[in-house]
């Protein structure tokens, strides 16, 4: 079969339109496209790299401090004097002069508490974006498994449509003919109606779905690698809550944040009470300067070396330090009831999703033979409306049964997947690979 060497524009144009289709993102290449766009990431990593410059920042109070000046001044002096004979005498010179000087501390408190402290701040700010990076893990998991789940939902409403319509068809037939009465056709409408609305609120979910992923990933084709009918389920492991109570303790992110804000406030109480405390400081200085002239019109140098110890110290600051030493104290406590209040709700949150994956497990399970079950009395009920055994009303409501079990099916699917990951967040174990391990699940 042999073709034509040149095709016109239209038909090129179409056959690039047919092959140049996207291909399907699957979680794992979502992740990647979130680590480079999304905007939450990045404020989060330009935050850590800020946070960090605290140290450098409160070393440089504890390390030498070298000031420079230099001067270069011409100047006119008139000047009148009564020895001689109240004459005038104008005169114009030249003025130099520099300085060097030195200030080492030897002994600030407050400098040195601040030096401590911003090590814990930096080692917060390193916490704060690990725990941003669990956040679009799961952030990025959820609205992917949302965009799936929404998906599968219109394609269901669609086949309630279809079968709700035939059904219909069917009643309206079979009541013309007399074989039932019209209040099965009035069923019918009415369900038909039903799976219409909800056809249009799944695609408009569907939709809204779409951009949330869209918001993160920065993609305009959005099609997606859909789960795998069937993948591996199982419990936590380990299958045991206390375990999982004992991890969250130790490794939870937020907590963690929360302990060093406790230190953090801590420390502040130590600052804020060394403005009572005393400094001392080595002080060197050098000076020179030279002048061409005065009021003698005699120009003179003179330079001169200083080394030295100086003390400083508050006696009365209007009670400003015992002031800030007592907010600092009262912020020290909030610090502690916050960090109490997360314990118990990161407790309660490893709770709910160790639960939630044992019982979402149970019930894929039960969905799954409940979807059987319900195809099974569909298929018996449909039957039963042919021989006359049946009602069309025993029919829709099956329909609606069986529709119901595959919305709930798939909606238990996304939770049981997202409770793994948020019990591994809880636990601070998430990672990188927990999304590899879910992107195996999908239909490849």
């Amino acid at each position: 079969m042999t073709f034509p060497l040149k095709l016109p524009l239209s038909i090129i144009l179409a056959l690039i339109s047919i092959t140049s289709v996207a291909a399907p993102i699957d979680l794992a290449a979502a992740y990647k496209r979130a680590l480079e766009h999304d905007a939450d990431i990045h404020a989060a990593y330009n935050k850590l790299l800020a946070s960090k410059e605290v140290s450098p920042q409160a070393l440089a109070d504890l390390l030498p401090t070298i000031n420079a000046t230099a001067s270069s001044d011409d100047v006119r002096q008139e000047s009148e004097s009564s020895f001689s004979g109240g004459g005038k005498s104008t005169g114009q010179f030249r003025d130099e002069g520099f300085s060097v000087s030195l200030r080492q501390p030897l002994f600030n408190w407050t400098s040195f508490n601040r030096y401590k402290q911003a090590g814990k701040r930096v080692s917060r700010a390193e916490v704060e974006y690990r725990l941003a990076e669990q956040s679009l893990i799961i952030r990025l998991t959820e609205r992917y498994l949302n965009t799936l789940q929404a998906t599968a939902n219109l394609t269901l409403a669609d086949d309630n449509v279809n079968a709700f319509t035939q059904q219909l068809e069917h009643a309206k037939i079979r009541f013309d003919v007399g074989l039932i009465a019209i209040t099965d056709v009035h069923n019918a409408q009415a369900q038909f109606d039903l799976s219409v609305a909800t056809q249009i609120s799944t695609q408009d979910a569907l939709y809204s779905a779409q951009e949330a992923l869209r918001e993160i990933i920065q993609t305009g084709e959005l099609t997606l690698l859909p789960l795998a009918s069937k993948f591996p389920l199982s419990p936590p492991q380990p299958n045991n809550m206390g375990t999982w109570e004992t991890l969250t303790n130790e490794h939870n992110l937020s907590l963690k944040i929360a302990k060093y804000d406790v230190e953090i406030a801590k420390k502040e109480i130590q600052i804020s009470r060394s403005g009572h405390y005393p400094t001392v400081d080595i002080v060197a200085s050098h000076n020179y300067s030279e002048t061409g002239g005065g009021s003698f019109s005699t120009g003179f140098r003179s330079e001169s070396d200083k080394l030295g110890l100086e003390l400083n110290m508050a006696l009365f600051a209007g009670g400003k330090t015992l002031s800030l030493t007592r907010q600092a104290a009262f912020h020290h406590q909030q610090s502690l009831d916050v960090l109490q209040s997360l314990q118990r709700r990161t407790l309660r949150e490893t709770r709910d999703a160790f639960r939630g994956i044992n019982a979402n497990l149970r019930r894929i399970q039960a969905l799954e033979q409940a979807a059987i079950s319900n195809r099974s009395s569909l298929d018996a009920n449909k039957v039963g409306l042919e021989i006359g055994t049946r009602t069309i009303v025993d029919v829709l409501d099956a329909q609606s049964n069986l529709s119901r079990a595959k919305f709930q099916l798939i909606e238990a699917k996304k939770n049981y997947l997202l409770n793994i990951l948020r019990l591994k967040n809880s636990a601070g174990s998430l990672v990188q690979n927990d999304i590899e391990q879910i992107n195996q699940w999908l239909q490849h």
